[in-house]
């Protein structure tokens, strides 16, 4: 059963009852079509069911466009990177995908499972900017300062120093402070406003939108300092984990590629996600009916 206290899904519900009784012929076959509506509309659903619903009405329109020819200019040179000819096909499109969005949206977030090889899409990602000569910062957990800064480094063990990435590594924690050193980058000098592309490796530590009266937050910085300063910037965000317990988790991620505009998304044909819900379960409703 369907619970919920909020008129607008109450409204919803209503206009999709009102909709099948007003299609009711003076036929006895048709009362029992209406309470089997019914039935399938209180029945237990499997979640996939809405899982699978949902991806089929986000991305039935998409057809050909994500065609790579169109998407990936050729002339940047990037299919004669190492860092492309490493990645299986399944990678390509998740590349290809995510260019697609950072060029129409701005942002994105690719949030494949653990294993499938974000770190390697993220960078290709990376190169492609970099040949198209812009300037990128990854923002990272401390931990895991080590993985990114290997791949730009002359190092033996860097299976890609031929493709010379040359993007700035900062920890997450760096956001908040004024000065001191980064690994070898001068926080004091750091001009934030010039990134185009700025990656979030395991974004989903930036889902809270806590707030301080007497500081700003590693959010707020992030917001204020690089996104909403400067040049345009694009957003590539990398989480296995996204969303934790509320939706408002994803939704302060996506407000990074929007520079915090929630209106942002519908300018570009998108709707909101919580939109997009409604939508996607109003369009489940009428897939039971079929």
């Amino acid at each position: 059963m369907q619970a919920t206290d909020a008129p607008d899904e109450s409204l919803a519900f209503a206009e999709w009852f009102r909709s099948n009784w007003d299609g009711i012929r003076p036929n006895p076959a048709h009362k029992e079509y209406l309470l089997q509506l019914l039935e399938d509309a209180s029945s237990h659903r499997a979640p996939s069911l809405i899982y699978f619903q949902i991806l089929y009405q986000l991305f039935r329109n998409l057809g050909d466009e994500l065609d790579e020819e169109r998407i990936i200019k050729s002339a940047t040179g990037i299919r004669n990177t190492i860092v492309w000819k490493k990645l299986f096909r399944f990678q390509r499109d998740g590349v290809i995908g995510a260019i697609d969005k950072l060029e129409r949206i701005g942002g994105c977030i690719i949030a494949d499972s653990v294993g499938l090889g974000k770190t390697f899409e993220a960078l290709a990602v990376i190169k492609y900017y970099e040949l198209r000569n812009d300037r990128v910062l990854v923002l990272c957990p401390k931990r895991l300062r080590d993985n990114w800064t290997l791949y730009k480094a002359n190092d033996r063990r860097n299976l890609l120093a031929a493709d010379r990435f040359n993007y700035d590594v900062l920890n997450h924690t760096d956001l908040s402070r004024e000065g001191g050193l980064s690994g070898d980058i001068d926080l004091s000098h750091v001009n934030w406003g010039n990134y185009d592309l700025v990656v979030i490796d395991e974004s989903h530590n930036f889902r809270n939108k806590a707030t301080h009266k007497d500081r700003d937050t590693r959010y707020d910085h992030l917001m204020k300092r690089i996104i909403k300063t400067g040049v345009k910037t694009k957003v590539l965000m990398l989480s296995a984990t996204p969303v934790n317990n509320r939706l408002a988790d994803l939704k302060n991620q996506i407000a990074f590629m929007t520079e915090g505009n929630d209106l942002a998304l519908i300018g570009h044909g998108i709707p909101s996600i919580e939109a997009t819900i409604r939508k996607a379960q109003a369009q489940f409703n009428r897939w039971l009916d079929c």
